[in-house]
């Protein structure tokens, strides 16, 4: 099938398809190999929204899943089929919110991010966790049957990659590897593709001050369990929108938030500065308001948010300046901090805040931890989730100076709601609950801040990471057979 026919069955525009021959609807794939391989998830579809008769508003949603348990920091439920494990490609309709399974494909192990190229839509990048080895980057396209194909394989310059992001121009990757607190910066080819030779060596890695103990110590994932800031763990990498040119990076082990600019000429990451959190914060994730000066950090540790007034210094977004200067260093608490704590708030319930439980592995520790955080498109809310609690936290945004309300706090529809993201421009809520092997969808009423479950989906298998891509974006997303030299390659087992 080729990309014209996929557009022009969605609805997205209306050309004529590229020949005469009569294409059927598009179907689920129902080849199976390792790792799933394009294996027939078990979700339920209703009639109702079957190919073609809903509406041009849907989206195309790419999950990530884990695959080799033992290979990660954590302990997600095990996958129990293996046919059934790797990345997921799912349909969802505009209309109703339901999902409907395209494919699931034996890519890993373990990938835990995806994100579309900045220059080359066509292109999606993933990650993949492990604390074994260094973490890959694998670069995919899209096939017109929604299966996905494997281009290219890198190393990430540190263990159990978890976060992609870009420089201002583009040119360069940051990889954040969480295991041993690394950062990577990997050159990207003007077709948005690595530059393998630029990648092979020199390659820019920074390491955060004491991740070191990684490679003296070599702590097993069972030290991890019971010390959870024993040593640094970044989680994120996030770009202010203001000027597009500075860099936070989040790191649970050291609660602290570092600050950096990106040499694009040499693609070195210059230290600008750094804030201090409250210790035992055990941050995680950080968003910034699209026009509000505020920033939300999600604290994994002690399931709060902390709401930030943000005050980053004028030169630091002086284009092109790249000079290193005095790291400036700041308590969160502080007046005039780069990020100023103006607020935080717990995930949980009154009722739920401060309780502890032991885990299957005999390990102390909360009842439950946070996860992710996403701003709605209109900026006026945001979703936390809450591992344990198994439950989604919604936040109201004040315009005037980003503070914060709780609105409500529903379940998610399964256990461990490790991701999740707004969908069809915020109409929806798609959530991964990764130990129980579902998603669900919740619609969103902007007017009243209200989550409702309006459709469960089984059967995808360890839910991690939910990326969204609009269905009318397919023409630039779709990859022909001639982009494989005639032929659409299948899936390796």
């Amino acid at each position: 099938m080729d990309v014209g026919r996929v557009a022009e069955y969605f609805g997205i525009f209306h050309t004529p398809p590229l020949n005469n021959t009569t294409t059927p609807p598009l179907r689920p794939t129902q080849d199976t190999g390792a790792m799933g391989g394009g294996a027939q998830a078990n979700i339920i579809v209703s009639p109702a929204c079957e190919l073609g008769t809903c509406a041009p508003n849907d989206e195309i949603i790419v999950v990530g899943g884990y695959t080799h348990a033992e290979l990660l920091a954590h302990t997600p439920a095990p996958c129990d089929d293996p046919a059934r494990c790797g990345v997921h490609v799912l349909r969802q309709c505009g209309v109703t919110g339901r999902l409907t399974h395209l494919s699931t494909n034996a890519i890993g192990p373990n990938v835990a991010f995806i994100v579309r190229s900045p220059t080359n839509p066509s292109i999606l990048y993933a990650s993949t966790e492990r604390i074994d080895d260094e973490g890959e980057i694998i670069t995919l396209r899209m096939t017109p049957d929604f299966r996905l194909v494997e281009e290219t394989r890198i190393k990430a310059g540190g263990r159990s990659t978890c976060y992609l992001n870009f420089n201002a121009s583009r040119e360069w990757m940051m990889a954040v590897n969480y295991w041993d607190a690394r950062v990577s910066m990997l050159k990207l080819g003007k077709d948005g593709r690595p530059d393998i030779e630029a990648v092979r060596d020199p390659r820019s890695v920074l390491q955060q001050p004491g991740a070191d103990y990684v490679d003296r110590v070599k702590p097993t994932r069972e030290e991890h369990w019971k010390f959870r800031q024993r040593w640094p763990h970044s989680h994120c990498c996030v770009t202010e929108p203001y000027a597009g040119l500075v860099h936070f990076v989040v790191d649970l082990g050291l609660d602290k938030v570092f600050t950096y600019r990106v040499n694009s000429k040499t693609g070195v990451l210059v230290p600008k500065g750094s804030t201090r959190l409250p210790p035992g914060k055990g941050p995680r994730h950080l968003v910034f308001h699209p026009s509000v000066r505020s920033a939300y950090l999600v604290n994994e540790l002690d399931s709060t948010v902390s709401v930030f007034k943000v005050n980053i210094p004028e030169e630091w977004t002086t284009p092109h300046h790249w000079d290193a200067g005095a790291c400036r260093e700041d308590g969160c608490e502080e007046p005039g901090a780069v990020l100023e704590l103006a607020q935080c708030l717990s995930s949980l319930p009154e009722h739920e805040q401060g309780k502890t439980t032991i885990s299957p592995q005999g390990i102390w520790k909360a009842a439950s931890h946070s996860s992710e955080i996403r701003m709605h498109p209109n900026g006026r809310y945001f979703a936390v989730g809450n591992r344990g609690h198994d439950s989604i936290a919604l936040y109201s945004v004040d315009q005037s100076d980003g503070t914060i309300a709780l609105v409500d706090i529903v379940k998610s529809g399964g256990e461990c709601p490790r991701n999740f993201n707004w969908t069809c421009g915020g109409k929806f809520l798609v959530v991964g609950n990764q130990n129980t092997n579902c998603m669900a969808t919740m619609s969103f009423d902007e007017a009243s801040g209200a989550l409702k479950i309006v459709h469960e989906a089984a059967g995808v298998t360890s839910p991690n990471y939910v990326y969204a891509i609009p269905a009318r974006e397919l023409p630039s997303l779709i990859s022909n057979a001639d982009d494989f030299g005639g032929a659409l390659p299948a899936i390796a087992a």
